[in-house]
């Protein structure tokens, strides 16, 4: 039997952290502040001139891959995982940093569940927009508890019991958004681990809505291919959402906070009807024949989208017609024995 020790020494061992990168030089940082000997592997996907320098001239040993979809997280992640030799897949963002410790407290926590999500600390920098971004980031991804990323380490066996994928490739953003769906119909849980904090950087200005609009292309992507509901009544049901969510965030971080996220919201939601329009990314063409529109008078909220037992059937439904049972896992002690690393 081993101890604790050594099976945490094992797990980081098992460990693969992905990183998707295109053109940010802060992953420097990040690299720099993963205190652990595990394995990590950037996913690049439109890398710029300079980045491919940049990351040729660290010292640390890098697993690189990459796609030729630029700006694909859905596609950069999966790439990821396919060259990862570990068993745990820890996803980071090139924007953030660990603070000392976190990746063996997470790792520690990967061996008794399944999927650990940790938490991020929205940085601030001088200016009133900044400080709203921040709070806005906590209402609308910090403060719940969901398999969004990062920070986020699963046992990659759980793909198995989730449709037999990690991230959808036709999903450019909110691509964690749809594997947290899949959590929810498989009920696997997610633990949070408050104490594993990540450290986002500041964003100045307007930064924060080119982040909405791509979300708001992702939830296109997705009502398309049906892993996604579509709202029988979108205008209606849109308002009658925002409205609810926007209240909410006036409650929690108050109304100036509130009045910053109706931007982004309607960024958002701006964004998904120029993907129905325009289809920027030539999703369409790339759609399975047997993607079809998930359309529900109830759909799915934007903010903090715990699934009804309505919505966990109609979705279940939409993957069964794609050949994908997702049921509800009872044992989870099936991902506490060790699997056969890939490599060496």
């Amino acid at each position: 039997m081993k101890d604790a020790a050594e099976a945490l020494k094992e797990g980081l061992a098992r460990t693969s952290i992905i990183i998707a990168l295109k053109d940010d030089v802060r992953i420097v940082d990040c690299i720099a502040s993963v205190d652990e000997d595990v394995e990590i592997v950037l996913a690049l996907n439109g890398a710029s001139d300079e980045i491919r320098r940049i990351i040729a001239e660290l010292p640390r040993p890098l697993v690189i891959t990459e796609i030729p979809d630029a700006g694909n997280l859905g596609a950069a992640y999966n790439a990821g995982a396919e060259a990862a030799s570990g068993q745990y897949l820890l996803y980071m963002d090139s924007d953030c940093t660990f603070a000392p410790g976190v990746v063996r407290m997470m790792v520690d926590a990967v061996l008794a569940h399944p999927v650990v999500k940790g938490q991020v600390v929205y940085g601030e920098a001088e200016g009133l927009l900044s400080r709203l971004t921040a709070r806005v980031r906590e209402f609308d991804e910090g403060d719940y508890i969901s398999a969004l990323s990062p920070p986020l380490i699963y046992d990659r066996r759980v793909a198995d019991h989730i449709g037999g994928y990690h991230y959808d490739p036709l999903v450019h953003w909110c691509e964690d958004r749809e594997f947290d769906f899949r959590l929810q119909l498989a009920e696997i849980p997610v633990v949070h681990l408050p104490e594993a904090v990540i450290h986002h950087d500041a964003q100045h200005g307007f930064q924060n809505l080119r982040s909405y609009w791509r979300y708001g292309i992702g939830e296109g992507i997705g009502q398309q291919l049906g892993v996604f509901t579509t709202p029988a009544l979108p205008v209606l049901w849109r308002l009658y959402d925002s409205v609810k969510t926007l209240a909410g965030c006036a409650r929690e971080k108050g109304p100036l906070t509130a009045g910053f996220y109706a931007v982004m919201q309607a960024t958002y939601h701006t964004a998904t009807v120029y993907h129905l329009v325009r289809d920027p990314f030539g999703v369409s063409g790339r759609m399975p024949a047997d993607a079809r529109r998930t359309r529900m008078l109830r759909s799915i909220s934007e903010h903090c989208p715990k699934l009804t037992p309505e919505q966990r059937e109609r979705l279940r439904r939409a993957h069964r017609a794609r050949g994908r049972k997702i049921s509800p896992i009872t044992d989870l002690s099936i991902f506490r024995a060790p699997a056969p690393l890939q490599r060496q």
